[in-house]
């Protein structure tokens, strides 16, 4: 059964310092004044703009098998194929924080302010990924509510485009999810309208099955390696990615 929900702690604009995080800035560093404004504006904006919901619907692993393969277009490793079969529940998702603030971020650049647009940008990005986080958090609560998950399960989300899962697989996903109730499209390049938006799969399972070294082909052309932290913040510990020949 699909649920709609209201992502209402993602309306919240992020904390100053983890938009600096986001861009690089670390802690404690001297911000300019007229930064701070900047960010300021743009945590006002993203208050009055963002209108976050989500949609989840559980499925089988037999289903998403089909789901994942999309197209054929998928590496021929990755660590999704090795998570999903070992997870206790799946449900597939999107998230959106709303046309208003992504058209916002459009306006700030057409109107020739692009520091402030480019920081709006960044504020709803963290905060997109806050709203995939919250729905994952949700799909585990109801499954521990009801005992269909083990008390110490962990949730963590997967998305089209990122670690080996082709950005096609969104069309799949599509067909079965519908996320256009939320007011979710998807255009001919797989890109999803609004733009700051989020769908993929929910994993929910033991905290080591999403644990997986970075020896995947696609992990020499990654640039951030954020897995590590969702790692570290599951099963406590942080793996630097393998050396070359490791």
């Amino acid at each position: 059964m699909r649920q709609v929900v209201a992502l209402d702690a993602a309306r919240t604009p992020p904390d100053r310092d983890a938009v600096l995080r986001g861009q690089g800035i670390p802690a404690g560093a001297e911000i300019p004044s007229r930064v701070q404004r900047v960010i300021d504006q743009a945590l006002e904006l993203y208050a009055e703009f963002a209108e976050p919901r989500g949609i989840f619907q559980e499925t089988s692993s037999s289903d998403f098998q089909s789901i994942y393969a999309g197209e054929g277009l998928n590496a021929q490793r990755t660590p999704l194929e090795r998570v999903f079969p070992r997870a206790q529940r799946l449900a597939l998702f999107a998230v959106t924080l709303g046309e208003a603030v992504s058209r916002e971020i459009t306006e700030l650049f057409g109107r020739n302010e692009p520091t402030l647009g480019y920081t709006l940008d960044a504020v709803a990005s963290e905060r997109a990924d806050t709203a995939a986080e919250l729905i994952a958090d949700l799909f585990l609560e109801g499954l521990m509510r009801e005992g269909r998950a083990d008390s110490d399960a962990r949730a963590l989300a997967y998305s089209p485009g990122y670690c080996g899962w082709h950005i096609t697989g969104q069309r799949s996903l599509f067909e079965r999810l519908q996320p256009q109730r939320i007011g979710i499209t998807l255009n001919a390049s797989c890109l999803m309208q609004p733009l700051k938006s989020v769908s993929g799969v929910l994993a929910a399972g033991e905290a080591p099955i999403h644990d997986f070294d970075n020896d995947f082909d696609f992990c020499d052309t990654c640039s951030t390696y954020q897995c590590r932290h969702r790692i570290a913040t599951l099963v406590g510990t942080r793996r630097e990615r393998k050396p070359e020949g490791g």
